[in-house]
């Protein structure tokens, strides 16, 4: 039938109609879940649950156990509803897969059948079972993808969850909040609550800043952007409170090496005459949301020659080789790479 994003589900449940089965999965698990939740509220039946609605554990209950649940009559109701939760399709043996695939060809509307993905990401390659079951659902029934979204619809999400608790927060500071805190909704949520309970009223920017911490993937980007900007003191000092923190440094040089390989590809694509818009387009879905940090990396990139741009990412790929086998003290080696990486910089200049 169809694949949808999780902006769809509302006109999907309104049009009154449910499919036969659906997969709910992607990468925001705050989505997955709201998804579910939504999906329940619209067509589970409210008579009688106790026997018209069951809920399974993919990883203990066999496919035998979903048919029969799926197969059996709803008590007098229009249909019935059975939710599976992290059933891994990869996981399951030849005969129970060939059951699982009897079963998504010959659903009837009695019931609603829900794969619901807590953990257990549904692949999307062709060729694998859980990628065939992907297919297979979405020609019977519906896949919801709730993949990240776009900081815009990020702050739309956080803008109607503020009315629905009565904050009040412009677009522009819902914005600043998810640049501040990261893209992780669930997170994202819990500062906006925070933020409205000391408040009161109307969520500042002053507020923001005061009451709120940057994700590590913020301080992480913003410790790359001080050293490709040159600021010494400012690097180490992010770089210290990171280690406050006890953040891994393997987590921080992952999002470091990230914001030098744009760079790089970004120096390159701009000697070819190309546009951040074509290297967006290029890598898909790696840019998307990060748009205005790709714009960044453009206009940064002129500033510094390929020779420069290779040594920093050697001497990042040299740090990663070493914090996952060397016993020297991570704090050591990333102290070190940022020496480097300034270093390597004063030669140039």
């Amino acid at each position: 039938m169809s694949e949808i994003n999780y902006a769809a589900l509302e006109g999907h449940i309104a049009g009154g109609k449910p499919s036969p089965v659906y997969l709910i999965t992607g990468d925001e698990g705050y989505l997955r879940r709201r998804s579910l939740k939504q999906l329940k509220e619209a067509f589970m039946p409210t008579f009688m649950p106790e026997f018209n609605y069951t809920e399974f554990d993919g990883s203990t209950c066999s496919v035998d156990e979903i048919a029969a649940a799926a197969e059996l009559l709803p008590m007098m109701t229009d249909r019935r509803m059975v939710v599976v939760k992290d059933l891994d399709a990869a996981a399951i043996g030849a005969e129970q897969y060939r059951k699982l695939e009897t079963l998504l060809g010959s659903l009837y509307d009695t019931c609603v059948l829900i794969f619901f993905n807590v953990s257990v990401k549904a692949s999307a390659k062709s060729g694998d079972k859980q990628g065939a079951m992907r297919s297979l659902i979405k020609k019977a029934g519906t896949v919801v993808n709730c993949k990240t979204p776009s900081p815009a619809e990020i702050t739309d999400i956080l803008l109607a969850a503020a009315k629905e608790i009565g904050a009040r927060i412009s677009r522009a500071d819902a914005a600043y909040l998810t640049e501040r805190c990261g893209t992780d909704i669930t997170n994202l949520l819990s500062e906006l609550h925070k933020l409205h309970s000391l408040c009161g009223g109307q969520i500042t920017r002053a507020a923001i800043d005061g009451n709120t911490t940057q994700s590590v993937d913020v301080k992480a980007y913003l410790l790359a952007s001080n050293v490709i900007a040159d600021k010494r003191r400012d690097a180490y000092q992010v770089m210290e409170e990171l280690f406050d923190e006890r953040t891994e440094p393997v987590a921080v040089l992952a999002i470091m090496s990230g914001a030098f390989i744009d760079l790089y590809r970004a120096k390159l694509a701009s000697a070819q005459r190309k546009t951040a818009d074509d290297m967006a387009a290029l890598f898909g879905e790696e840019y998307k949301g990060k748009e205005k940090r790709l714009g960044f990396s453009f206009r940064d990139c002129r500033r510094y020659p390929v020779a420069l741009l290779c040594r920093w990412c050697t001497l990042l790929c040299e740090t990663d080789a070493a914090l996952k086998s060397s016993r020297v003290d991570g704090r050591i080696l990333m102290e070190k790479l940022l020496a480097e990486m300034f270093a390597a910089a004063e030669v140039t200049r």
